[in-house]
């Protein structure tokens, strides 16, 4: 990995970023910070290396739900300050649909529409969903999509990828936990016309 040209977005967004903190790193380039063996600059590359590691993580791993046919929603309680990030980078993936991110105390919305974000941050997660729900006239039953989802997230599962040594060190258990991870064992060569047969 290296450090991006944007590395002071990626410092601002780690949970212990303080004032003093970026302003010293104003004063660096990307090649400094990636060079330097000076203790502080050093911090400030491992502090940047993790938010964009629990970026990318969370980004791969975070499962979305349809809550009627408007809204995707998904549990996601980050460490870092990266909440709206990736909501927006789910609502840029879903063009017109509402997406919710969040946990008990917070949560993220996003929707991307005409070249544009509009985005909110909220209370927990069930609260805004409600809220959605009832301002949307949703019920959860209109459609079978998040079925869907799960037979394809479920399909996906292949047994001779299964590096469980490489895949916890890339992905420690409270990554899994924040991006809600349910994961599928032994579901030995299982295909999408295996689940839709059942």
């Amino acid at each position: 990995m290296k450090i991006p040209d944007n590395f002071l977005y990626y410092l601002s967004l780690h949970e212990d970023c303080n004032g003093r903190l970026l302003a010293r790193a104003e004063d660096l380039t990307a090649g400094d910070v990636e060079v330097s063996q000076h203790p502080e600059v050093a911090r400030i590359k491992r502090m940047v290396y993790a938010v964009m590691a629990e970026s990318h993580r969370m980004k791969a791993f975070v499962r979305l739900s349809f809550l009627g046919t408007s809204v995707l929603y998904g549990f996601f309680k980050p460490r870092h300050k990266i909440g709206e990030q990736i909501c927006d980078h789910f609502a840029r993936r879903n063009v017109g649909i509402i997406v919710v991110l969040g946990n008990g105390s917070e949560s993220w919305i996003s929707l991307f529409r005409e070249g544009r974000i509009w985005r909110d941050h909220s209370g927990g997660m069930a609260e805004t969903l409600e809220k959605l729900k009832s301002a949307l006239h949703c019920t959860e039953d209109e459609s079978n999509v998040e079925s869907l989802w799960q037979v394809y997230y479920d399909s996906q599962y292949c047994p001779e990828r299964k590096n469980l040594v490489a895949f916890r060190r890339h992905m420690p258990r409270r990554d899994q936990e924040a991006a809600g991870l349910r994961l599928v064992q032994n579901k030995k060569n299982a295909t999408l016309e295996d689940f839709l047969s059942d």
